[in-house]
């Protein structure tokens, strides 16, 4: 289940790394496949609301939304977060893997009740796409504060057993660097203060679907 978050930023996703590979290329998508990736999210949205239950379509033949690939879908109910589950790390087709956190966004956050259909008729969402994550040398946290590309960067801090993501999108309500890693460090359960040579530290970008 999808742990909760301590903030309400679009930061609440909640993120699964799995056995996969983190070497997915950039994966661009036409017009016509982003649509249809998007109709995906609808058909499961709404099947699963009428049917109680998760059931995968049939696959597309576009290759591209055949590539293996790591997203996060996010849900808003009345432009406020509604859900929002993902991976870091690709171990599905890109469709598949969108199918599968269309769900869990919906039906399994834990810091929401199942979505109803009431709801389904006003629920609006996005698609992030990441791209392969690159480790940062940890140097201090100042450092990383300094090197973060503001509105570019989605940033992962692990440290065992914690882990937290912030998406690029979390920049529209914390667009300065040092808030954004003082709150992803709050979300991932460390004090404010804390700092350590430990802490693992990867960035990546991804590419939007709305």
């Amino acid at each position: 289940m999808p742990a909760s978050s301590s903030t309400n930023h679009n930061s609440g996703c909640s993120s699964r790394s799995g056995s996969g590979s983190s070497d997915n290329a950039s994966i661009n998508l036409s017009e016509a496949e982003q649509v249809q990736l998007k109709a995906f999210v609808w058909q499961v949205l709404q099947n699963s609301v009428a049917q109680g239950k998760f059931t995968l379509p049939p696959p597309p033949s576009s290759k591209a939304l055949q590539q293996i690939a790591a997203t996060f879908v996010t849900l808003y109910l009345h432009n406020e977060l509604r859900g929002c589950t993902g991976a870091y790390i690709a171990n599905y087709p890109l469709w598949e893997d969108v199918c599968r956190h269309a769900y869990s966004s919906a039906f399994e956050d834990s810091r929401f009740a199942p979505l109803s259909g009431d709801e389904l008729k006003h629920i609006h969402f996005d698609v992030s796409i990441l791209s392969p994550l690159i480790q940062i040398k940890n140097s201090s946290e100042q450092a990383l504060i300094d090197q973060l590309h503001v509105g570019v960067d989605g940033l992962l801090l692990k440290q065992y057993p914690r882990t937290a993501l912030f998406l690029p999108t979390v920049w529209h309500s914390l667009p300065d660097p040092k808030s954004f890693v003082r709150e992803l460090k709050q979300k991932g359960g460390w004090p404010v203060g804390y700092w350590a040579s430990s802490i693992e530290l990867f960035r990546f970008t991804s590419t939007l679907i709305k």
